[in-house]
C-alpha cells in the first residue's frame, strides 16, 4: 500500500514484522514532502509496537484497553501490577488519580470492566471495537495540524472474533444475542459441517461491515467539515476472509493462501478532483496505490488499470512463536505468488505446487480450480526473481519481542491463539477488483 512493492521487496512479512525496515522516503510519502502524515490504528500489528508509527508525523494507537490514548493502558497496567481482585482495583484507582490524565485513565478502566461484563451477558456490547475512537483521534490530529495532510485510519471492527455490539443492525442477522464467536472453534465447525454456526458468523461478520460502512460515511462528512480544502478519501481493505463458501471450503485468513476471498477488497475513491461519477470493474492492484495517491495529491486521477496484476504472500501470519518453533505445518506456511490474466489466476508456491483458477467478474470472491497447468518459469518472469530464492532469503527468522500488554491485546483478537492471527498490512499485496471514483 505504501511502497508499491511486494513483501519480498519491501521486507515486511511473516518472518520480519517490524516496519522499521521501511524508510518513509521510499514510500509515496517521500514524494509528498509538503504533506503532514497523520495516523490512527486499532490494529496492533500496524501500530507503534511494530514500528508502523515511524512512517507518520503524528500517530495514535487505539484499543479497547486504552480508549483514551493519553490515559493509562489498562492491559499494560495489569501486566505490571501484582495482586488480584480488590487490591489490584485499588492500585489502579490510585495510579489513575495520580496520572497526568486522571479522568481519561479512569474512563479507560471503566470501559474495560464494562466490556468484560457485557461479554458474558446476552446483550450487545455498549462500545464498538474502536471505530468511534479512531474517528475522534484522527479528527483531533487534523484539527491540530496544517493542510495539506495525508491521514491513515485502520479500522478493526469487522475483525474476528465477531460479536454483538451497540449500533449493529439486527435485521441483518439471525444470530442469538447469547452467541459469540469468542467461544467457538470455527475450524472445528467447518469440519463438522455446522452450517447454523457458520451462517451466524457470516451474517454477524456482514453486519459488522455494514456498521463500518455507515461509520465511514459519517466520518467522511466530518472530515469535510474539519478541513478548509477539498479532501479526497480512499476506502479500501488490506484483506478479506475465507468463509467456507467455495468448493475448497477454506476458513479464516492465516494459512498461506491467495484465494479470491482474501485478495478481493473494495477500492472506493470519494471526492476525487474534478467532475467524476464512474465505476471501473477491471482488476487493479494495491501495488498501484502509491501512483494513485500521488496523482490525486496533484489534483489528477491517474489511470492505474491495464497493468500486470501480481500478488505475493510470505509465510503463515499466525503466532511468531509457532513460526520460530517450527510448529506450523509446511502446507500452511508457504511462500506463494499469483498472477492474473483476464479471467484466470495462476497460483504457485516455493515448493513447486501450482494451480490455475477460473474467475467470474460478476461473482466477487468466487473461483474454481481448473485442470490447466502453470508454466512456473514463464509466469515468474512477471516478478523478476525466482520464488525459491526469495523464499530462502526471507525465511531467516528474527525473534520478535512482544511486551505483555501487546500480547494480551493480540490474544483478545485471536492473534496468539493456535491458528487465528490478523494479516499484517503489506504482508500480501491485495487485489482490488472494483475501482469506484465518485464525488
Amino acid at each position: 500500500m505504501f511502497t508499491g512493492q511486494l513483501p519480498s521487496e519491501h521486507g515486511v512479512h511473516a518472518y520480519q514484522r517490524d516496519f522499521g525496515v521501511v524508510d518513509r522516503k521510499e514510500t509515496f510519502l517521500g514524494k509528498l514532502p509538503k504533506y503532514q502524515a497523520l495516523g490512527a490504528s486499532a490494529n496492533v500489528w500496524a501500530g507503534s509496537s511494530f514500528g508502523f508509527d515511524e512512517l507518520f508525523d503524528s500517530f495514535s494507537d487505539v484499543s479497547p484497553d486504552q480508549r483514551f490514548p493519553k490515559g493509562i493502558d489498562v492491559a499494560r497496567f495489569g501486566q505490571d501490577t501484582e495482586g488480584t481482585g480488590l487490591s489490584r482495583q485499588l492500585a489502579f484507582l490510585q495510579s489513575a488519580i495520580a496520572h497526568d490524565y486522571p479522568l481519561k485513565s479512569l474512563a479507560n478502566g471503566t470501559a474495560v470492566q464494562l466490556d468484560r461484563v457485557f461479554q458474558k451477558l446476552p446483550v450487545p456490547k455498549p462500545f464498538d471495537d474502536g471505530a468511534s475512537l479512531l474517528e475522534r483521534e484522527l479528527l483531533t490530529q487534523i484539527k491540530s495540524s496544517s493542510e495539506p495532510f495525508f491521514g491513515f485510519v485502520n479500522f478493526m471492527d469487522a475483525h474476528g472474533p465477531v460479536h454483538h455490539a451497540r449500533g449493529y443492525d439486527r435485521s441483518l442477522h439471525d444470530a442469538p444475542l447469547s452467541w459469540t464467536a469468542r467461544t467457538v472453534d470455527l475450524h472445528d465447525r467447518v469440519e463438522a459441517g455446522d452450517e447454523q454456526t457458520l451462517t451466524w458468523y457470516r451474517e454477524l461478520y456482514g453486519t459488522a461491515i455494514d456498521y463500518l460502512d455507515r461509520r465511514v460515511v459519517g466520518f467522511v462528512d466530518q472530515i469535510k467539515q474539519a478541513t478548509n480544502k477539498p479532501t479526497t478519501v480512499i476506502v479500501t481493505g488490506d484483506h478479506g476472509n475465507d468463509l467456507a463458501l467455495t468448493e475448497e471450503n477454506h476458513w479464516g485468513h492465516t494459512v498461506s493462501r491467495l484465494t479470491e476471498a482474501l485478495l478481493h477488497v473494495p477500492l472506493v475513491v470519494l471526492n476525487a478532483p474534478g467532475e467524476h461519477n464512474m465505476k471501473r470493474t477491471e482488476i487493479v492492484s494495491h501495488l498501484s496505490l502509491p501512483e494513485l495517491l500521488i496523482g490525486l495529491a496533484d489534483e489528477g486521477i491517474p489511470d492505474i488499470s491495464g497493468k500486470t496484476v501480481r500478488a505475493e504472500r510470505i509465510g503463515n501470519s499466525g503466532s511468531p512463536g509457532r513460526l520460530e518453533s517450527g510448529d506450523v505445518p509446511p502446507e500452511e506456511n508457504m511462500m506463494l505468488r499469483a498472477l492474473y490474466d483476464e479471467n484466470e489466476k495462476y497460483v504457485w508456491n516455493h515448493q513447486g505446487n501450482e494451480a490455475v483458477y477460473r474467475l467470474d467478474p460478476d461473482r466477487p470472491c468466487w473461483e474454481t480450480k481448473t485442470p490447466t497447468k502453470v508454466d512456473i518459469e514463464q509466469v515468474e518472469a512477471a516478478f523478476g526473481t525466482n520464488i525459491e530464492t526469495a523464499a530462502k532469503q526471507t525465511r531467516s527468522i528474527d525473534s520478535i519481542q512482544i511486551d505483555d500488554g501487546t500480547a494480551d491485546r493480540l490474544r483478545e483478537l485471536g492473534y496468539l491463539w493456535l491458528c487465528l492471527v490478523y494479516l499484517l498490512y503489506l504482508w500480501m499485496t491485495q487485489i482490488a477488483l472494483k475501482l469506484l471514483v465518485a464525488m
